[in-house]
């Protein structure tokens, strides 16, 4: 049996059951796929309840030690009647099946369809994948429940306000507000290290104006495919408030007392960054790290030592 008809099959299956099944009464039925209580079946079967949970079934485990039963609840899983006409769910359909979310999650679009009554047919062509990773699914819990979250990202340990999740270009990015930073920050979900521990519930208000996707645009110096470096740049007074405002919320924002500003903006494109520093002519300045500093005055001594050579 194909591992995407298992799921569903188990799906409806705990379903249709009041009272719950147990592990024993899973794999002995010969309609879920399980082929018996072997030790190879009991692993599939944890790992099928793992992905039911990360496509948000509420799956629910009751009883002891010696007999756990497992089952979902109808009202909890299914949503309301959206009135949606053949033509909308049609649309649906394609939509949810053109994107592959990749790995053993690819059941998830199918889950999505399932709690709105299911849809017969066949899959669409995927146009596009956009991979589940393991954080996505308590970040998008604590999204929904205004709870603020920890956990490791690049080796430090973060507390962050979940504001919403977008995807770009083939991931998925958390956006939202750093406490310990007192900044708008930018967290590629992949990137999150170990379990993302949620707070508590109504932690924070999200600004009704906010969209997560506004976060995601990218300058000339974000388009590189390497890992981030932060780059400091000050600029004059005059030309502080423009740099400031161009600059992404999630960089930070040192105004000095002469009215000038230092932004720290993470770099990925070092020809990028050189394109806006020259923007602001003499009124700009890397200030680290040295590397950068260093490749951004080479590139200036080049242009000088090419055109004093040039014939008048």
């Amino acid at each position: 049996m194909d591992r995407r008809e298992r799921l569903l099959n188990l799906l409806a299956a705990l379903l249709g059951s009041r009272n719950g099944l147990t592990t024993e009464d899973i794999l002995s039925e010969r309609s879920l796929g399980y082929e018996g209580a072997t030790e190879s079946a009991r692993k599939a079967f944890e790992r099928d309840k793992k992905s039911l949970r990360a496509m948000g079934v509420p799956l629910d485990q009751v009883g002891s030690n010696e007999e756990y039963r497992y089952r979902v609840d109808p009202e909890q899983y299914y949503l309301p009647d959206l009135g949606l006409t053949s033509e909308e769910s049609a649309a649906l359909h394609l939509a949810v099946t053109a994107i592959s979310l990749g790995n053993d999650d690819e059941a998830a679009g199918h889950g999505a369809l399932m709690k709105l009554g299911g849809r017969e047919g066949d899959r669409a062509q995927t146009i596009a994948e956009l991979p589940i990773v393991p954080a996505l699914a308590p970040v998008y819990e604590a999204t929904r429940r205004r709870a603020p979250v920890r956990f490791q990202y690049k080796g430090e340990a973060r507390h962050v306000e979940p504001w919403g999740l977008s995807s770009k270009r083939g991931r998925w990015y958390v956006v939202g507000f750093d406490r310990e930073r007192e900044q708008m920050r930018v967290f590629r979900a992949d990137r999150i290290e170990g379990a993302v521990d949620i707070g508590d519930d109504a932690g924070f208000e999200v600004p009704d104006d906010f969209r997560p996707e506004a976060e995601l645009t990218e300058e000339p110096w974000q388009l590189g495919g390497g890992d981030a470096v932060p780059v400091r740049i000050r600029v004059d007074p005059g030309r502080a408030a423009d740099l400031a405002a161009r600059a992404h919320r999630a960089a930070d924002v040192e105004w000095q007392a002469d009215g000038g500003v230092v932004v720290t903006l993470a770099v990925t494109n070092v020809d990028g960054l050189r394109s806006l520093v020259f923007e602001y002519l003499e009124h700009a300045e890397v200030i680290d790290p040295p590397d950068v500093r260093a490749a951004i005055v080479a590139w200036l001594e080049s242009v000088v030592a090419a055109s004093s050579t040039e014939p008048v």
